[in-house]
């Protein structure tokens, strides 16, 4: 079988950086990331036609069939994206901790069981609007905030519910004390304390630096819609329980947070 299986995945959560992140672990010797970043292999079922209704991989290639999941391409597919002679070689698939897969954790217990994870995290309230804002951007959504945000059926409560979300990767016990969580705003405010931090955790060199380190990835200009003060409130509520579960499993202030 060529290549070999990852050792370190990022999990998640959407519009949390983890382009940048993806970018910044592959700019280390001792790592290296897959291309493309988001393999979004550990969901999906497990026959191609289910995945994306063609039947076979030939012409199946759309963005749509891509993100319903690769688990049907097979472990030989997947381990194709790895380079086997790197101290740790891995990805960066956000819809891994989707409330939409949660076939994710077991899999993944199942497969890569003394893999590293790394949870990239974000101000819950500033991650919804993001997120609210991506899918008007693609036509997605054409609701306003009030009705959108809070609605339950739209997930963007529920993907920043970050403990919540990591609640079956603990369940299976495969990743205790090889979990280590992210937050956006410590890149931004403090890259070369957060990534060695983080490298430190991940066993390679943490002294590594360079420029390119402080350059942040596909993260486009946002100005985000003025919010109603209630609906502020609510949105805050609906996360506080949740983020100090995360804040303490962490070990982390998360001080920038609006909650």
């Amino acid at each position: 079988m060529a290549g070999a299986l990852p050792n370190l995945v990022v999990i998640g959560a959407m519009k949390c950086g983890t382009t940048s992140l993806h970018h910044y672990l592959d700019a280390h010797p001792e790592i290296a990331m897959s291309r493309p970043k988001e393999l979004n292999f550990f969901f999906g079922p497990a026959d191609a036609a289910g995945a994306d209704g063609c039947g076979s991989d030939v012409g199946c290639g759309s963005d749509v069939g891509w993100a319903r999941g690769n688990w049907h391409r097979g472990v030989p597919w997947y381990c194709g994206h790895f380079d086997p002679a790197a101290t740790l070689r891995g990805e960066a698939s956000p819809g891994y901790t989707s409330p939409s897969h949660p076939e994710v954790a077991a899999r993944m217990a199942a497969l890569i069981p003394d893999a590293r994870l790394v949870y990239a995290v974000r101000d819950p309230v500033e991650r919804a609007v993001s997120q609210y804002l991506h899918h008007r951007r693609d036509g997605a959504e054409t609701r306003d905030p009030g009705e959108a945000l809070l609605d339950p059926g739209s997930q963007y409560v529920a993907r920043g519910r970050y403990f919540e979300r990591l609640a079956p990767f603990l369940a299976t016990g495969a990743f205790d004390g090889r979990i280590t969580v992210v937050a956006r705003e410590q890149l931004a405010d403090a890259p070369r304390t957060t990534l060695r931090r983080l490298y430190a955790e991940l066993g390679v060199d943490d002294d590594h630096w360079s420029p390119d380190l402080e350059q942040r990835r596909n993260e486009s200009v946002e100005t985000p819609p003025e919010l109603p003060d209630r609906l502020l409130r609510r949105l805050r509520a609906a996360f506080a329980d949740d983020a100090e579960r995360l804040r303490e499993f962490a070990g982390q202030d998360l001080p920038r947070w609006s909650v």
